[in-house]
């Protein structure tokens, strides 16, 4: 490894910061392998997306496993992501997930909270929901510990992926659980339709795909309503999806997006981050304005793209304009130790725990 390829393993979001400037929007990180950013290069990426290869995630796929829909190719991609598609329509579940967000605000403590940790869990309550079709704090509990013991840090992250190369991350407990409730299910969404073999991995990456980023990007939308004037109180339909879509291009909830690999070997890593950071295509990047005029085509893509593009993309955005929405009905929110640092988890950015919020009723 070399000290450019070692400089964006090991610190990541400063090594982006220091190469954003770069006007072609891409980087040699090693022989054979780019992280590129332009957005002619992008829209031109995501165009071919089908003839390239999408290897296995270093990080994730000792944890999601080999056979998760994430990093499957081809025709038995396609065949998945069509089973999957009709459970993550968002419509369907706009009144499930506003009783879900009703009871999570209700149930905030009167002092400090962080926000990432309080819109994980309620994420992962609803995607869980969804998978499973009941609530199980108990299983979603032992989940979010043993994801946390793996990616709740940087040190813990790259431990786990340099240190054991090769091995998975699987709890054998966790996983019966797991599969045990996806049997269980009514109606049995995934286990009916999905080869009993790959079912432990489908199930765990729509878990963790279904929360994670989710929590992330309904997190920051929260921090930099906080850090703007007159995005105070309940905002309209269209303030809201503008201040929503702001902060996915400014804190999006995923640094890059999948690999790609073409016939010949050369790997092409697409950065969401400078990719949406990039001064030839906005102007005055670093200011959070939610009146921006749309990017150009490859400047924006905050749920990744090409065939690769999140299927939960609707039910997400669903998910975050009904928690902030609902958030800022309810109650007076007030942002403590304001920073805009991020917390990597895998790759994907949230904000650091120790940003918190005290919600106060409305009266």
């Amino acid at each position: 490894m070399n000290r450019t390829e070692l400089r964006f393993t090991l610190r990541l979001i400063p090594f982006l910061d220091s190469v954003e400037s770069f006007e072609d929007g891409l980087v040699r990180l090693r022989d054979r392998r780019w992280l590129v950013w332009h957005p002619d290069v992008m829209a031109a990426l995501f165009r071919n997306d089908r003839a390239l290869r999408h290897p296995p995630s270093r990080t994730l796929s000792p944890l999601l496993g080999n056979r998760s829909v994430l990093w499957l190719d081809g025709a038995e991609h396609t065949a998945y992501r069509r089973t999957l598609a009709p459970m993550l329509r968002g419509a369907r579940y706009q009144a499930l997930i506003e009783e879900m967000v009703d009871r999570s605000i209700a149930e905030l403590p009167s002092g400090p909270t962080s926000v990432s940790a309080w819109t994980r869990k309620l994420t992962l309550r609803i995607i869980g929901r969804v998978v499973f079709g009941v609530d199980d704090d108990e299983l979603l509990t032992a989940f979010t510990r043993w994801l946390d013991r793996r990616l709740g840090s940087r040190v813990r992250t790259l431990a786990h992926r340099y240190l054991t190369p090769g091995t998975t991350r699987f709890d054998p407990r966790l996983d019966a659980m797991l599969l045990h409730r996806a049997h269980s299910a009514e109606p049995p969404a995934l286990a009916a339709y999905l080869p009993r073999d790959d079912l432990r991995d489908q199930v765990v990456s729509l878990l963790f795909a279904g929360h994670e980023t989710t929590a992330s990007a309904a997190a920051w939308t929260l921090y930099w309503i906080s850090r703007t004037p007159g995005l105070t109180g309940e905002l309209d339909d269209d303030l809201l999806d503008a201040t929503i879509r702001e902060s996915l291009r400014l804190s999006p909830p995923a640094a890059l997006a999948g690999n790609r690999m073409s016939d010949e070997g050369m790997v092409i890593t697409p950065s969401i981050y400078l990719a949406h950071r990039r001064a030839a295509t906005y102007e005055n990047p670093h200011v959070f304005d939610p009146a921006r005029t749309p990017p150009p085509p490859g400047a924006f893509f905050p749920f990744g793209g090409g065939v690769r593009h999140c299927p939960g993309k609707d039910l997400a955005l669903l998910e975050i304009r009904l928690i902030v929405r609902a958030l800022l009905r309810h109650r007076h929110v007030r942002l403590s130790s304001p920073t805009s640092t991020p917390q990597l988890r895998g790759a994907a950015m949230a904000p650091p725990p120790s940003l918190a919020m005290v919600a106060t009723c409305r009266h």
